[in-house]
């Protein structure tokens, strides 16, 4: 009887834990399920923007990636302030007009596929990254 008991217990918690939680999925922000839906920006061409920074997967080697991502800063008029490079990932920092900070994180997935990631301000900026990335693409 008592390990009756025990399981009511436990099987009641639980429909009340999954009853409050499917009341606030509503509630949710379209944020979340961008982040659940895509956090790893799977498949070339997808573009995820998730906690303020913008992702998607080039089909394009690191150096060719790295060679764009540099062209993209200069044609941007972006003030480059230091690129780190170890040849599996590559890192450009640079500001902005608006003195904001803005880094370009690349990595190496594969030969011929890298994983770009652009942040822009503190925050984030979509539309600036996202400016970045198609000046990007062009260079590929």
């Amino acid at each position: 009887m008592l390990k009756f008991g025990f399981a009511m217990k436990t099987t009641f918690k639980q429909i009340v834990l999954a009853g409050v939680l499917a009341a606030g999925l509503p509630l949710m922000t379209g944020c979340l399920a961008v982040a659940v839906a895509g956090g790893a920006a799977a498949g070339a061409g997808a573009v995820v923007y998730v906690k303020g920074e913008l992702q998607s997967n080039l089909e394009a080697p690191l150096a060719k990636c790295t060679t764009a991502a540099n062209q993209a800063v200069t044609n941007l008029k972006l003030k480059k302030i230091g690129e780190e490079n170890d040849g599996t990932s590559a890192k450009i920092k640079a500001r902005n007009a608006k003195d904001q900070a803005v880094t370009i994180s690349l990595k190496k997935l594969t030969d011929s596929a890298t994983r770009i990631s652009i942040r822009v301000g503190t925050w984030g900026d979509k539309a600036a990254s996202q400016q970045i990335l198609d000046e990007v693409k062009k260079g590929l």
